[in-house]
């Protein structure tokens, strides 16, 4: 940026020279040497362009880039074994906890179900007349304990198959959206097998690791601020929820989680990536300058700015009526300032300018201290001179003064 502001400075000076020369041309010999001589004896003042400091609140941030995850986020595995029968779900669907997402084959089990049944009423049976015969006192006790115990393993089978008919239903066990199904209508089915994804949008969180320097600056509640590839037009809010305490001891850094805002939640995906700006330090109502108007030199900072010298007014003679006052000279001024905070385009200075304090921000890395200047407005000088440059050097310009601002 420094190297666009001098050539836009080199430009206006060369325009504003190339303007002088013009005129100078088509008149005589004679009055061409006494405008020469005049000329020589006037300073040569030098085009700066200049911003007085503004007050906005500014703040620091700790950047870094992350992936949304969410907190609840189950893979959904087989518990049965067998044929899919039918898929009722797709990926991207809604669905609630309980819900049924698959039916495997149940015909083996039923029937053995029905088998079952049936041993249960025989060992029930057996069991309930060993009883009575102990109870008549023809039959003997060990007898009917065993009987009891057959009755008892039958209920117990009958009780297991039921829960692996149960199995070959697969439901969702939580709320939330399918994210990926691996089950297809006709294919074998294994016992823990992975058939679903399921993901709560409502539990969408966004992890970051901050440097163990930055501990004492983390607070519960800190807002950040986020942009997400996948929603490129909008800036989210986010706030830390919870701090780990403890510093990672490969990485050197804390683990800090964030929560967004409820109404961001519709725009947010799953390992989407995001780059966060966490908002470390505010100052409120500070005095800010552009950050290339710094300039910086053995780590320390100054600005050039304005200084006005207005001439004292000369007596007019008897016959004269007084001349309208001289206009104010402005000369450069080189002062050392104290730096704050500082974001992409502002800086914050805490001394050695105020409000009022006309900054210099164009020309001020060629400018000397002392020199005698003019304000104007560069774009402004190109633009009016366009006749006396060759078009390249006026879209160079222009160019220029664009990135600039």
């Amino acid at each position: 940026m420094r190297s666009g502001w001098v050539i836009s400075t080199v430009i206006l000076m060369a325009v504003i020279s190339m303007g002088c020369n013009s005129e100078v041309q088509g008149k005589t010999s004679e009055k061409a040497a006494l405008e020469s001589k005049a000329a020589e004896s006037e300073p040569i003042l030098i085009p700066v362009q200049v911003e007085l400091p503004k007050r906005e609140n500014i703040s620091s941030y700790f950047e870094t880039t992350t992936r949304i995850m969410a907190e609840r986020r189950v893979d959904v595995l087989s518990k049965g074994i067998g044929q899919c029968l039918k898929v009722m779900v797709e990926e991207g669907d809604e669905v609630k906890e309980g819900q049924i997402l698959a039916e495997l084959d149940k015909q083996e089990l039923e029937a053995r179900l029905r088998q079952s049944r049936v041993s249960v009423e025989q060992q029930k049976t057996a069991y309930e007349i060993a009883e009575q015969s102990l109870a008549e006192g023809i039959g003997a006790k060990a007898e009917r304990d065993n009987t009891r115990f057959a009755y008892e393993q039958a209920k117990a089978a009958l009780e297991l198959l039921e829960v692996q008919i149960r199995n070959q239903t697969i439901d969702a066990p939580i709320s939330g959206v399918i994210t990926k199904r691996t089950v297809q209508q006709g294919m074998m089915v294994a016992s823990g097998a992975p058939v679903f994804s399921i993901v709560d949008p409502n539990s969408y969180i966004l992890p970051i690791n901050a440097p163990e320097k930055e501990l004492q600056r983390l607070q519960i509640g800190q807002t950040a601020k986020v942009s997400i590839d996948s929603a490129e037009d909008k800036e989210f809010t986010a706030h830390v929820r919870r701090i780990n305490p403890n510093v990672d001891f490969t990485s050197g850094t804390v683990k800090v989680i964030l929560d967004f805002d409820e109404e961001s939640r519709q725009y947010l995906r799953e390992a989407a990536f995001a780059r966060v700006k966490l908002v470390m330090e505010t100052h409120e109502n500070a005095i800010l300058i552009p950050k290339d108007a710094l300039i910086e030199e053995n780590a320390r900072s100054y600005l050039m700015v304005i200084r006005e010298e207005t001439p004292a007014p000369s007596q007019p003679a008897p016959e004269k009526p007084a001349e309208k006052p001289a206009e104010p000279k402005q000369f450069a001024e080189r002062i050392e300032v104290q730096t704050g905070l500082e974001d992409s385009n502002s800086i914050e200075i805490l001394s050695g300018i105020d409000d009022k304090t006309r900054i210099v921000t164009l020309g001020q890395h060629t400018l000397k201290a002392g020199s005698q200047v003019v304000v104007t407005n560069a774009q402004e000088q190109i633009v009016s001179k366009a006749n006396q440059l060759s078009q390249d050097d006026i879209n160079e310009a222009l160019k220029e003064m664009q990135k600039e601002n």
